[in-house]
């Protein structure tokens, strides 16, 4: 398959907390430049990236890394090694005329309260506890357990650590495994015996892996540029993708990035999915599940999850609703399955609940305290305070008539008529306290006096992303006057979080004006839904042309240069490059 050909022989580089290497589903990666002494073991867990070791093996002389997404080589030091990958947080490393190699070397562990232990000679287990900096996290310490077998040359021991000798014929074969909270010596244990006797076992599993969790996308782009960040953008997708512990072992987690943000979001995930529902449907249903699993009692989804705590504090936009709506679709009401749809009506049904009973306002709208429940975290729309927000409200409405449709699919159809009487209610609300006539266009008002803050952002065309009763001619007027006119939104970088024109606007300050992906998106989607077909082709092109010059996937972008900022290799950003390369590559 000329797909995973390509990925698995990717020249990339792990030099970066963003870009370690950590496929297979992993919490663990390993993080190495070109010039290296040996790999950090770096642990991507409960929204903190951290070091384990660092590094956890060594060479006698600083080593090049040419690094793939299949596997990494290490050239010098008196040899040659190879390393890949064959389990969840699992690797085997080989090396040819090979010189001694240190691991598990105290002098680069950060782990407190560690200890060994040694079993017949060719294994050795590590288990300590990594500080946990956030204080959010319940726990002050995580466990971690590591674990080396030695299958080719012997395993020496000594005070600041242990060491690998190769055998009498020059080579060095050893596999390693590492588990976080979740610690069996047991498990551990059969996790390194059941490594595979050459590297070639190795790499058909990372094979097997990337053909069931990718192997759904379409043909590469024929552009030599486009066709290495279409496949930056696969490659960083799947290694988001966390077998996490705890609270997140029901599913597979997708998290924005492995370095930046480790943990589930609900924003980030019905974005994601844009991508993960084309390259493996069970990849996407699990990505909603998890999100669905976590609701609490009376209704509230958290802002992000954790394998031990979630942050409840605030939430996220009501996309929910959305990303389930569309996945069905696309995979088919038989294909998703009655459980993952019955999950959903009751998740959505509960979730509509929290947000009208415990954000409700006098005005019928539901009020957003401070920009990071919208996603917007420093938003200028939150400058002066709490608001209605025009986004959420809609953000919900959507999610109402998802209820009603996962209701209807789940047989339920009075409940069904119900959310779409009450959504057609909330939609009428909408126009009602949000709209501003005289200028054409939505925007948030104060939530005590109901007077408009006429701050003009993209969340002003949400309503019609939405589908809110305006008469078809506003509709198509606020388009035109707004979202396809240059001086506010439809530049060479389109659509900037912040119109152009208006004096807050900073291009390149996260939610003060740049182009982010996510919103862009939706409002490619409001151009497709009013039929704007040709507009919205332009606006897709130049989207994609910053993406594919930018090349790693940048979390948002300069709106007036079009520059990368913030992370690299997020997961939306490389979700809507796939989709638009579909488009345009």
């Amino acid at each position: 398959m000329e797909l995973i050909d390509a990925l698995l022989s990717l020249e990339t580089t792990h030099a970066t907390k963003d870009r370690s290497l950590s496929p297979l589903y992993s919490n663990f990666g390993l993080c190495f430049g070109a010039q290296t002494a040996g790999p950090e073991l770096l642990l991507h867990y409960n929204r903190e990236t951290r070091a384990v070791f660092s590094p956890l093996f060594s060479f006698d002389a600083p080593c090049t890394a040419d690094s793939a997404f299949l596997s990494s080589v290490f050239s010098g030091a008196g040899g040659t090694y190879e390393l890949c990958f064959y389990d969840t947080d699992a690797f085997v490393l080989r090396g040819e005329n090979a010189s001694p190699v240190r691991v598990f070397d105290r002098a680069g562990c950060a782990l407190q309260h560690g200890w060994r232990t040694a079993a017949e000679g060719e294994r050795l287990l590590y288990q300590g506890y990594s500080k946990n900096a956030d204080d959010r996290d319940p726990d002050a310490f995580v466990p971690v357990l590591c674990g080396l077998r030695v299958i080719a040359g012997t395993l020496r021991e000594d005070g600041a650590g242990a060491v690998i000798l190769p055998d009498q014929n020059g080579d060095l074969y050893f596999a390693a495994a590492f588990s976080v909270l979740e610690i069996s010596r047991q498990r551990l244990e059969q996790t390194l015996l059941a490594a595979p006797e050459t590297l070639c076992g190795a790499k058909s599993a990372m094979r097997r892996w990337a053909e069931d969790c990718a192997g759904g996308l379409p043909q590469l782009p024929a552009d030599a540029h486009a066709r290495h960040t279409f496949l930056t953008a696969v490659s960083g997708l799947l290694m988001n993708l966390t077998k996490a512990p705890g609270s997140l072992s029901r599913c597979v987690s997708a998290f924005p990035s492995r370095g930046g943000y480790p943990s589930h979001f609900m924003w980030d995930s019905a974005f994601q999915n844009l991508a993960y529902e084309l390259m493996r449907e069970k990849t996407a249903a699990d990505s909603l599940l998890q999100l669905a699993y976590a609701i609490r009692p009376d209704g509230k989804i958290p802002q992000f999850l954790c394998s031990t705590w979630a942050r409840p504090h605030c939430v996220q936009p009501a996309l929910l609703g959305w990303a389930a709506k569309r996945y069905v679709e696309r995979a088919g009401v038989r294909a998703a399955g009655e459980a993952f749809i019955r999950t959903m009506a009751s998740a959505l049904c509960r979730n509509n609940e929290w947000w009208l009973t415990q954000r409700i306002t006098e005005s019928g709208l539901i009020c957003c305290p401070h920009g990071l429940e919208t996603g917007q975290d420093d938003s200028p729309r939150f400058d002066d305070g709490p608001v209605l927000a025009v986004d959420m409200n809609s953000y919900l409405l959507s999610q109402m008539r998802a209820a009603a449709y996962f209701c209807r699919l789940a047989g339920d159809d009075t409940a069904a008529a119900d959310w779409e009487t009450r959504a057609d209610a909330f939609a009428s609300r909408i126009v009602a306290c949000l709209y501003d006539e005289e200028k054409n266009l939505f925007f948030d008002a104060d939530p005590a006096t109901g007077e408009r803050r006429t701050l003009v952002t993209l969340s002003s065309l949400i309503p019609l992303w939405a589908g809110v009763p305006l008469p078809e001619e506003k509709i198509r007027s606020m388009i035109e006057d707004y979202l396809l006119n240059e001086d506010y939104f439809f530049g060479e970088v389109p659509f900037p979080c912040v119109a152009y024109c208006e004096p807050v606007y900073e291009p390149a300050h996260w939610w003060r004006g740049p182009t982010w992906m996510p919103a862009a998106w939706l409002m490619l989607e409001t151009l497709e839904k009013y039929g704007y077909t040709t507009r919205r082709a332009e606006a897709a092109r130049r989207l994609y042309r910053i993406m594919k010059k930018d090349g790693v996937l940048h979390e948002h972008f300069d709106s007036a240069t079009g520059e990368g900022l913030g992370c690299d290799e997020q997961g939306w950003t490389a979700a809507i490059f796939i989709r638009l390369s579909m488009e345009n590559g």
